[in-house]
């Protein structure tokens, strides 16, 4: 009995051991590949949709935006410096707790030899947060052929063991991230000169086209379907003929393609990121409605907003918030601006008719960006003439209203009345709803005149949900 005992208290001393150190070993984990796909594992039993490829999908790609607008349950298990290998082995492992209807895998770098970027200080960030298995075992070892670095993809804890004076709350509460793997830049770049091209393929014999035919191969022998994209960027002649041979593979396997370069959706001043590669959020809702249309007509994915999947209602909400909070935390017009092009909001804009930003064509271009394919017809008399204007964005109704000059009025919108008239001062005001209270104020507290003015509504509540002033230098004044 004694030595039953004592073997029982071994074996509860060794379990409670482990437990210790994998809770020791995860904290000591960097948490960035958590942050971005801690949450797959999660929902990975409801996502009919999986997007694969390299920072230009996860820049581009919103699914909580398709399953808000379009019902399209799915997840961006893209990464950062992802070449094709890793974006096939992403699968395989995602496929493991995964069985989609749809995998859309982006085409850029197909082109390279490489196995891993060189330093590979990106794939722990994609691999970290995947639990081990003979699947993940499978990865690291194709991916690299020697002891040290497998050991370190698949026993992070010999990197990360002298994190101690690293740690943060953030390491012991951590937080899975409310964007389903995507992720937004807010800068604004005027993007590199490049033109566009009716460029001829030529075939490529590299690492890259050899991992994309393996990903088409095991979709199809899933009964999965796969679509080709080639996100779309100022691309140089080179990477034009790289797109236009990624359509040829996907004729051959009968994969449907969306070359991006080739279709007028995108606009470059408006929507780069960086000069030469990356887009911006408001590029990224681009991409993503077109995408959540294009799955909903041609692809057969299901809208589940009636399905009773409250988790994803939930955290849409959660979603939104953060949305609401990055907008509150940027400092600059421009980079509100590209925030702002969001049709999942609404807005009232006021520029005083001294304000700089007419002066800008960058800042005039991102105005007519919030409202792509209404035309602005006043905007040439304003310039010219520096006269007070007010844009009454409606995406709750789809509705435009502008005023101009000295004109002023009611309009209904689906976030109530919107009244712009003059105080008895003369001061231009700016009421909403039947408050009494003007949205506009012509100085800060420190007397210095507030030039640009926004205010932000929630289509899915109809509430306001942030107001930012802009001074003179089109800076925000808190």
């Amino acid at each position: 009995m004694k030595k039953a005992k004592a073997v029982l208290c071994v074996i509860f001393m060794a379990i409670a051991m482990i437990v210790v150190f994998r809770k020791v070993a995860f904290s000591l984990e960097a948490k960035g590949a958590y942050n971005k796909n801690g949450d797959f594992f999660r929902v990975a039993d409801e996502c009919d949709v999986l997007f694969l490829g390299t920072s230009h999908v996860t820049m581009a790609v919103y699914p909580m935006e398709l399953w808000h607008d379009y019902g399209i349950t799915s997840y961006n298990i893209s990464g950062y410096g992802h070449l094709m290998p890793m974006n096939y082995w992403t699968l395989m492992c995602a496929l493991d707790y995964a069985q989609p209807d749809v995998v859309v895998v982006d085409c850029f770098a197909l082109e390279s030899d490489k196995v891993v970027k060189e330093d590979g200080k990106f794939v722990h960030f994609s691999l970290d947060s995947i639990p081990l298995s003979k699947m993940k075992m499978r990865a690291v070892c194709d991916m690299f052929d020697n002891f040290e670095t497998r050991t370190e993809y698949l026993w992070d804890f010999s990197l990360y063991h002298d994190r101690w004076d690293e740690l943060n709350r953030d390491d012991f509460e951590v937080d899975y991230g409310k964007t389903r793997g995507a992720t937004f830049e807010i800068g604004i770049c005027e993007p590199d000169a490049f033109v566009l091209q009716d460029v001829e393929w030529k075939p490529i014999d590299s690492v890259g086209v050899e991992y994309l035919r393996k990903i088409v191969e095991e979709c199809q022998s899933r009964g999965i379907k796969a679509v080709f994209t080639f996100l779309p960027f100022p691309a140089q002649e080179d990477q034009q003929k790289i797109a236009a041979y990624a359509g040829e593979i996907a004729e051959e396997y009968g994969v449907e393609y969306l070359n991006f370069l080739q279709i007028d959706l995108v606009d470059y001043q408006t929507d780069c990121f960086d000069s030469y590669s990356h887009l911006n959020v408001s590029g990224g809702h681009k991409i993503t409605s077109f995408l959540g249309k294009y799955l909903t007509e041609n692809c057969g994915v299901v809208d589940h907003r009636q399905d009773g999947l409250v988790n994803w209602d939930e955290d849409y909400d959660a979603y939104q918030r953060y949305k609401i909070d990055r907008m509150q935390a940027q400092e600059s017009l421009q980079n509100y601006l590209v925030m702002m092009a969001d049709k999942n909001f609404s807005l009232c804009l006021f520029v005083d008719g001294k304000s700089k930003l007419w002066d800008y064509e960058q800042y005039v271009g991102q105005i007519r960006n919030l409202a792509p394919g209404y035309s602005f017809p006043s905007f040439e008399k304003i310039m010219g003439e520096k006269a007070d204007y007010l844009l009454v964005l409606d995406n709750g109704k789809g509705e435009i209203t502008d005023f101009y000059g000295e004109e002023g009025g009611e309009v209904e919108t689906s976030f109530g009345k919107v009244t712009y008239t003059k105080t008895d001062s003369g001061a231009k005001a700016l009421y909403l709803g039947d408050s009494e209270e003007s949205f506009l104020m012509e100085q800060d507290r420190d007397g210095r005149e507030l030039t640009v003015q926004v205010v932000l509504i929630d289509n899915q509540t109809g509430s306001v949900v942030d107001v930012e002033r802009f001074d003179e230098e089109l800076k925000v004044n808190k």
